[in-house]
């Protein structure tokens, strides 16, 4: 399976998503969602950032990604997407916050997003 997961930028900052609580894997994450089948990675990542955000986006590129820990042949695959309206209306998430990278590791990331943004610290694909 893959998983896809949007990182947008903003004035030196990346928007993370912080998961309902209802979601029995809460934290925060680069939003996104599984690949249906039919469907590219791109395709999929549009589909979901407008069903959990309702806002329309742009994908710009493949950034990196990362195999999610404790699920066989599941791969999180991260793009670089724009956002194309600031009218973001939350759906399965409780809250969003524009971040600085320096300021991830106080966000309580699910794990898949911390190997993410690790991967992408290290190549400076944040600033």
């Amino acid at each position: 399976m893959v998983v896809v997961a949007a990182v947008f930028k903003k004035k030196g900052r990346v928007l993370l998503a912080e998961r309902s609580g209802d979601d029995p894997q809460t934290g925060w994450e680069f939003p996104g969602g599984k690949v249906e089948p039919g469907e590219t990675p791109e395709q999929a990542l549009v589909r979901e950032i407008r069903e959990e955000m309702g806002v329309p986006i742009t994908v710009i590129c493949y950034l990196e990604s990362v195999d999610l820990p404790g699920a066989t042949d599941t791969r999180l695959m991260a793009f670089e997407a724009r956002l194309e309206s600031e009218d973001i209306s939350l759906s399965s998430h409780r809250r969003y916050a524009w971040v600085r990278p320096e300021e991830l590791s106080r966000f309580g990331l699910l794990p898949a997003d911390r190997q993410l943004v690790t991967k992408l610290l290290a190549r400076n694909l944040l600033g």
